[in-house]
């Protein structure tokens, strides 16, 4: 038996050197591994075939939509301006009526009777002033004695005018080639004084009526033509003449009424029909514009790649003023003389090689 323990060794320290023999032998391993791996030969550059446009600025108007409305270019309620009983009509709604045509009449029976009486006045004063005129001539009457029986005739032949005109009130004509809209009496009612009883529309030439936003006002002049289409007539193209443009906006919406006059010869416009006016807001001389699929939206933001020089692409951020149909018109972002890509940009990064292919425009 020994006079000193033998001490065994931890095994906290058993491990730790087995941790450390493990590395060391995958640390030789590694090592032997790569001296015998040939050398990898480098990978080439991917290439991205693309096709590109000059960007050439070029004349464009800014053209916009605003809907508009098409109305009568006037409506008229006619009414009586006398009182009386109706006993004749001589035109119904849908009719169409000349200037000055008759379509109703009132009583004027007791009018009549006044003009005939004031007729008779007029004769017997005319005569009397012939009898006095020869009076005078020969002396036998004075100069005052005249005035006095030509003040008769004056008044007689204003009485006579005065009757004339209550007959032709009892008559409603119209005051435009126009058609009846609507009626509102019937034979044998009494019409008072001053109501309505026919309602006349004049639809040769209508009325073209648009709200423009205030931005856009400053486009629309008076007596300037004015182009729209009407979608119910096949979306044919109109023309018609600016010729009121309101001074004071609507406050609900701070829009301007604006108001054309269009030929309707045959009548093919009515009332009511929704028309959509286009008209140029602004002229650009240099303006740049690029087909829309070559602008790819992200984050917020619009960018396009040109191809420079050393055949590569590069990324530019440009702003969009308007889009017009499949092209965009930019307000920066690019200048005249750049190669703008517009095929194989979607899978491109800034700085990406690039191979031009044929059909470049």
């Amino acid at each position: 038996m020994s006079l000193w323990p033998i001490k065994k060794p931890q095994r906290s320290s058993i491990v730790i050197w087995s941790l450390i023999a493990a590395l060391m032998v995958l640390v030789i391993l590694s090592m032997t591994l790569r001296r015998s791996e040939p050398e990898r030969e480098s990978l080439p550059e991917r290439s991205f075939p693309v096709r590109i446009q000059e960007v050439q600025p070029r004349e464009v108007d800014h053209v916009i939509r605003i809907p508009g409305r098409m109305e009568a270019h006037t409506i008229s309620r006619l009414a009586v301006d006398k009182g009386g009983r109706v006993v004749e009509i001589m035109a119904d709604k849908g009719d169409r009526v000349d200037q000055g045509q008759a379509l109703l009449k009132l009583d004027d029976r007791l009018w009549r009777t006044m003009l005939s009486q004031a007729e008779i006045e007029l004769r017997e004063a005319e005569r009397e002033m012939r009898r006095f005129t020869e009076m005078a001539q020969t002396g036998a009457i004075s100069t005052s004695d005249v005035d006095h029986v030509r003040a008769r005739l004056d008044r007689a032949r204003v009485s006579k005018q005065e009757a004339q005109v209550h007959v032709e009130q009892c008559l409603v004509t119209s005051p435009f080639d126009g058609v009846v809209n609507d009626r509102y009496v019937e034979i044998g009612e009494f019409a008072p004084e001053g109501s309505a009883v026919f309602e006349v529309l004049r639809l040769d030439p209508m009325k073209l009526t648009l709200d423009i936003p205030e931005r856009d006002i400053a486009a629309i002049k008076h007596g300037q033509s004015l182009v729209f289409e009407i979608a119910g007539l096949g979306a044919t193209r109109m023309t018609g003449t600016v010729t009121h443009v309101a001074s004071v906006a609507f406050p609900e919406n701070n829009s301007f009424r604006v108001e054309a006059t269009v030929p309707n010869p045959d009548e093919t416009l009515r009332a009511g029909m929704i028309a959509s006016a286009r008209f140029v807001r602004a002229h650009n001389e240099q303006a740049v514009v690029i087909p829309l699929s070559s602008v790819i939206p992200r984050k917020g933001e619009h960018i396009v790649f040109i191809a420079n020089k050393d055949n590569r692409a590069e990324r530019r951020l440009v702003k969009i003023d308007r889009i017009s149909g499949e092209n965009v018109v930019l307000s920066s972002g690019l200048k005249a003389g750049e190669q703008l890509i517009v095929e194989g940009h979607r899978l491109l990064v800034d700085g990406a090689r690039i191979e031009h292919q044929d059909g470049e425009e």
